[in-house]
């Protein structure tokens, strides 16, 4: 559905789209804090005085990393992996292969030497993961855990299965359990100020999305929940809501991950006397649980104070925005059902021609042929400064690499099978078969390819092929030669479908959602012998041109893929 573009800034979250797209460069121009100083943060989250639980060896194979979507599960029903219930070596496998550190950078110019399975903006890593187990594992009792990647071990926080609060204020069944990616702000943000809010909605959103990918090649289920009632879930988890809340979980188990949102689910936050930006905010303190919200009642979760090590002593205050904006996006409770098609560009005419469409079989088509673990142990950004070489891909490999990702993700949004609320453009630059221009992704899922687009030559210039963008990307991100890159994958949004739909939080899912996307093409792309560099340097309203896009429509990611040139920084991959 297209949107009928009227006041930007009429909202407290358009204005925060507004700010971080169109307004960047005067938000950038406020100034910014430095790294390698006293300010730098601590890679890990680290508590003290708690038990913790040193999870065993993980498997160096894990399975398929196509079970998680329902036309390849289809395809092969006969051999399609279930797991009714985890082990210690599967739970270690899950988190391990999610959020795990993957590789380490060392030599002289090793300056952000640790990198998880998801990518991270100078590898500040701000997401934090929890793990709530509803029944003991090998040893490990029930209860509620946060995962220390650097040591592979888990800390136990609160004991216990999962409350039955938990459970009404996400809508989640946490059959096993619940997988909760929270955003701690200040590792970020004492960099990135305000701008940090969106890193961390990427990183969440790649991080369940990893966390799908890897649940489902074990076979255990999981369903993506963005809605959720902020106040119960941080005050379970010990978060204080303001320097660090809940962004998003996943429900491990779920017995329909496709089910719909509850009776009664809430509308858009905004009516429940949730704070607004430029409303006081509050100062955080060791031992609140809701992020300024009022005191909940009797019935409500006992409160937890667990001690940890604060990442660095940078002044809060110095990204007050995003705060503001994080506590004008609370809900009471899981949202309403949403309609998928109020956020998609409808599909592509028949003037557009099909072009490299991926074979259905061959290579890599039958189960067992794209192991998971071996793309997440390879998948990489193409290094700090990312000079794209070698022969060029061919376009059926492009077109594999691309093939999965907008398979629908099985979450909160409806009771059945839900698109990712994102488009695809990619711009094709240098990849053998495929000529140079702008194409759209699209097609049944399991079955999609690129469509060329109808008008590929808005710039005028006779070729249509997206130059004009290659060179904003060129001169906004100099770090990356998009010149020689094989393709430019944009993932855009709806930014006022997701203001009628969910309100300040909008903000937050569209980018999660994106996040998702992006780490599927992350992993098939390694899969596939492509580095994948996601870059926000980029000028929105260039793109929107190119497209032909309203001012409604903003690309939320950049995807540079290449083949990554040979340097002299050594990466040895962490292995048990």
């Amino acid at each position: 559905m297209r949107s009928a573009v009227g006041d930007l800034r009429g909202s407290p979250g358009l204005r925060f789209w507004w700010r971080t797209f169109e307004g960047v460069r005067d938000l950038f121009a406020e100034g910014h804090g430095e790294e390698g100083g006293p300010d730098d943060p601590l890679p890990v989250k680290t508590y003290r005085g708690s038990p913790r639980y040193v999870l065993p060896v993980p498997a160096r194979r894990i399975g398929d990393a196509r079970w998680s979507f329902g036309s390849f599960r289809a395809a092969h029903p006969s051999a399609v992996p279930r797991r009714d219930a985890l082990d210690g070596r599967s739970l270690s496998t899950l988190l391990y292969w999610t959020y795990g550190l993957g590789r380490i950078e060392l030599g002289p110019h090793a300056v952000w030497p640790y990198h998880r399975m998801v990518a991270s903006a100078r590898c500040f890593h701000p997401v934090e993961l929890y793990l709530w187990l509803a029944r003991p594992v090998d040893g490990l009792p029930a209860g509620c855990y946060h995962y220390d990647p650097a040591h592979h071990a888990l800390t136990l926080l609160r004991p216990g299965g999962v409350p039955p609060q938990v459970r009404t204020a996400t809508g989640a069944g946490a059959g096993t359990g619940l997988l909760v990616a929270s955003a701690w702000f200040r590792k970020s943000a004492f960099r990135y100020r305000d701008y940090a809010y969106r890193l961390c909605a990427q990183e969440a959103g790649m991080v369940v999305g990893n966390a799908l990918l890897a649940a489902g090649a074990l076979g255990l289920p999981g369903r993506v929940h963005h809605r959720f009632d902020d106040a119960t879930v941080n005050r379970a988890l010990g978060l204080d809501g303001v320097e660090e809340t809940a962004f998003a979980l996943v429900d491990l188990g779920a017995a329909d991950p496709w089910a719909g949102p509850p009776e009664g689910a809430a509308g858009p936050p905004g009516t429940d006397g949730v704070p607004e930006p430029g409303d006081r905010v509050p100062e955080p303190a060791g031992d609140t649980g809701t992020g300024g919200l009022p005191e909940p009642g009797d019935g409500v979760v006992p409160r937890i104070r667990p001690v940890h090590l604060a990442p660095n002593s940078a002044d809060a205050g110095a990204w007050a925005g995003l705060t503001a904006l994080d506590l004008a996006a609370r809900m009471p409770g899981p949202g309403a059902p949403i309609d998928p098609a109020d956020f998609l560009l409808p599909p592509p005419g028949p003037a557009g021609t099909l072009t490299a469409k991926s074979s259905t079989t061959g290579a890599g088509a039958e189960p067992g042929q794209l192991e998971l673990a071996a793309a997440l142990r390879v998948r990489d950004s193409g290094g700090r400064m990312f000079l794209p070489a070698g022969p060029p891909p061919a376009g059926a490999d492009l077109v594999a690499a691309l093939r999965y990702v907008l398979e629908p993700v099985p979450g909160d949004h409806t009771g059945a099978a839900c698109p990712p609320l994102v488009d695809a453009h990619v711009l094709v630059v240098d990849t053998a078969g495929i000529a140079p221009g702008w194409y759209r992704l699209a097609g049944p899922p399991g079955a999609a390819s690129l469509v060329r687009a109808m008008d590929s030559d808005r710039d005028g210039d006779g070729d249509g092929d997206g130059r004009e963008v290659v060179a904003m990307l060129c001169d906004r991100t100099p770090a990356v030669n998009s010149a020689k890159a094989a393709a430019v994958v944009f993932l855009t949004a709806d930014r006022l479908a997701g203001e009628r739909w969910f309100g300040a939080r909008g903000y937050r899912v569209l980018h999660q959602e994106a996040g998702i996307v992006a780490q599927r093409i992350a992993v098939f792309a390694a899969a596939a012998g492509l580095s994948a560099r996601i870059t926000n340097g980029c000028d929105d309203a260039v793109v929107r041109g190119a497209l032909g896009m309203d001012a409604a429509r903003v690309p939320v990611f950049t995807v540079v893929l290449g083949r990554r040139r040979p340097t002299a920084q050594y990466e040895p991959p962490l292995t048990w």
